[in-house]
């Protein structure tokens, strides 16, 4: 993976780097880190009273989640044992052993085959799982299609054409509704479609004895029919679904990973280090120093990306590197001057430290708050850094923790938010982790390039 690539990473509502920094902070622990800071652009450390606070850059942040189970095969497509067809149960069989041929299928065979299809135009989703094991069905059977030509028609006989206004409504059987809506388009940038079915409806017959041509936003066109796999023989076959066709991607077992990987991925899962402002409950977001060397090997050998098997359930884990020197900000932290407790963070636009040309207006998100909402932990319990006051952050403060701000800026701009430490917090040294994302104009480019800035804070309350 190049540089520009785990820029773009870093860029989405999940910024997944790798690394062993600690978990939750608490007290006075430093959480792993060495306080130093190599190559940060335009960050300053400061102190005054009781409160220093120092800002650190993040190697690597990890991001982790569970896809959703439709990305690939949706579970809910593939049809269990107990509620297959009668007609299809033995063909299936024959198909599982080998292949099932036939001659002449049966109207029942050709009704059951129709059940697997969804949507108004005849998508076929040939899934079902027979002995705990998932297969693809692939018929070879006669199907009726239907769909409008192309160009649209003149010279037609008026009587013969459904007219898309004032018609609709008189389609009268549930059938035809599916067929006309299936094949016309409601606008002119709107896709067509194309019905299939193995049985043809007896009132779909009788509409086109009536009609030739229908009418949409694209104009009246005729109504083109055909049969597939006209003639026989008529087959089945079936093979058994892998991980891959589930989840539309390599799904990997831990058994097939270091061990140490694995630990390294459990950490990232258990991580509570940008909760709650992430996108939803699931996801998990770990800052941190190195990366097993394990995942470099296991990297190398794959070209695309994998999701993970780990303890039975199937996760994705992002693991990136943090780029500062291609993202076009600077940032600086200060304790307050007249207040013991409170820090100020600035984030300006800072053109000169990407790594090419860069042009505003500069876009800047995060979820909970701008610049970064900010938590620390005492004790296991997370504690609330609150921004106490906001400069140059016109938009409304999010209503709860992980919704999404955002703010443009122009070059010479910056936000200025003011956090307030809590008040019973005691004496110690605490880790806070902060995030957000910004895009920017390229000259010449389209898209906007965008990437994210994570970064830490070490505040010491005296």
């Amino acid at each position: 993976m190049d540089r520009r690539a785990l820029l773009s990473a870093l860029g989405g509502s999940a910024v997944v780097l790798s690394g062993c920094v600690g978990e939750t902070g608490t007290g006075p622990a430093t959480n792993g880190t060495d306080g130093t800071d190599d190559g940060r652009s335009g960050d300053d450390d400061g102190s005054t009273g009781s409160l220093d606070v120092e800002l650190r850059t993040v190697p690597h942040v990890v991001t982790a989640y569970e896809p959703s189970p439709t990305r690939g095969i949706d579970p809910d497509h593939v049809v269990p044992q107990s509620e297959i067809p009668d007609a299809l149960r033995e063909p299936l069989a024959a198909a599982r052993d080998g292949g099932f041929e036939t001659d002449d299928p049966s109207d029942a065979l050709l009704a059951a085959v129709d059940e697997f299809r969804v949507y108004d135009r005849g998508e076929l989703k040939p899934y079902v799982e027979i002995d705990g094991t998932r297969y693809a069905f692939d018929p070879s059977l006669p199907t009726f299609t239907a769909a409008l030509a192309d160009a649209t028609t003149e010279g037609y006989d008026e009587d013969r054409v459904l007219r898309e206004a004032g018609q609709r409504d008189d389609l009268g059987a549930a059938a035809v509704e599916t067929f006309v809506n299936a094949l016309t388009a409601y606008g002119p940038n709107v896709a067509r479609g194309e019905y299939r079915r193995c049985v043809r409806p007896e009132p779909v017959d009788d509409f086109l004895d009536e009609y030739d041509y229908l009418e949409d936003g694209r104009g009246v066109s005729r109504i083109r029919t055909a049969v597939e796999h006209e003639d026989p023989p008529y087959a089945i076959t079936a093979r058994e679904l892998t991980d891959g066709d589930m989840w539309d991607r390599r799904v990997v077992n831990e058994s097939a990973l270091d061990p140490e990987l694995v630990t390294f991925f459990e950490r990232a899962l258990a991580s509570e280090h940008r909760a709650p402002a992430l996108p939803t409950p699931d996801r998990s977001q770990l800052f941190a120093d190195d990366v097993p060397d394990a995942y470099a090997a296991f990297a190398a050998e794959h070209d695309e990306p994998v999701y993970y098997r780990i303890n039975g359930t199937v996760y994705s884990v992002i693991v990136g590197e943090s780029l500062y020197d291609r993202v076009p900000v600077s940032v600086a932290v200060a304790a307050a001057e007249d207040a013991a407790r409170e820090f100020t963070l600035t984030v300006a636009p800072a053109p000169e430290n990407a790594a090419g040309e860069a042009e505003g207006p500069y876009t800047f998100t995060s979820r909970g708050a701008l610049p970064s909402a900010l938590w620390t932990f005492h004790e296991g319990e997370r504690r609330s850094l609150e921004v106490v006051e906001t400069e140059g952050v016109e938009g409304p403060h999010p209503s709860s923790s992980d919704g999404q701000a955002l703010e443009s800026l122009d070059a010479g701009d910056e936000m200025v938010a003011t956090y307030a430490v809590p008040s019973d917090l005691p004496a110690g040294t605490y880790v806070s982790r902060g995030l957000f994302n910004v895009s920017w104009n390229v000259p010449g480019q389209t898209p906007s390039e965008h990437g994210a800035y994570p970064f830490e804070l070490a505040i010491a309350v005296a």
